[in-house]
């Protein structure tokens, strides 16, 4: 299992058909103070399955944690893909809305996606000031 790729954004969905829509790919929030609550952003990431790990149950845990290491939030569950003929591979697209998220402080924060015995795929992402407009004289 690998996950080809993961990014945080305004609103992501999954259609009928399996394809993953996104609106508004983000890597950073700007605050004015702190703490600061984010109304509402998603975590999207794919996971690739090929041959060797068809009709295998792995288990999953999804967690984002501040520069210390501190869990803001936390999920697991188990992903099982399909059987895989050999040279083929399957996608799954997984979609985390996260509504009302307190940042006590500023700082580099991540995504950490723990698929079976694979390491961490890590999406970061920062929470800062808003950059002060400098005026030339």
């Amino acid at each position: 299992m690998k996950i080809p790729m993961a990014f945080l954004a305004d609103e992501a969905n999954i259609s009928q058909e399996g394809k993953l829509n996104v609106l508004g790919i983000f890597d950073r929030i700007a605050a004015a103070e702190f703490p600061v609550v984010h109304p509402r952003m998603v975590f999207a990431f794919r996971v690739q399955a090929d041959f060797a790990d068809g009709g295998r149950g792995f288990p999953v845990v999804v967690r984002m944690v501040d520069e210390d290491g501190g869990v803001l939030f936390e999920a697991a569950g188990e992903i099982n893909p399909p059987m895989v003929p050999p040279g083929e591979f399957s996608t799954a697209n997984q979609v985390f809305t996260l509504v009302g998220l307190t940042f006590p402080r500023p700082g580099v924060y991540k995504f950490q996606v723990m698929v079976g015995t694979q390491p961490p795929h890590e999406t970061e992402f920062a929470v800062s000031t808003p950059p002060q407009d400098s005026q030339l004289n």
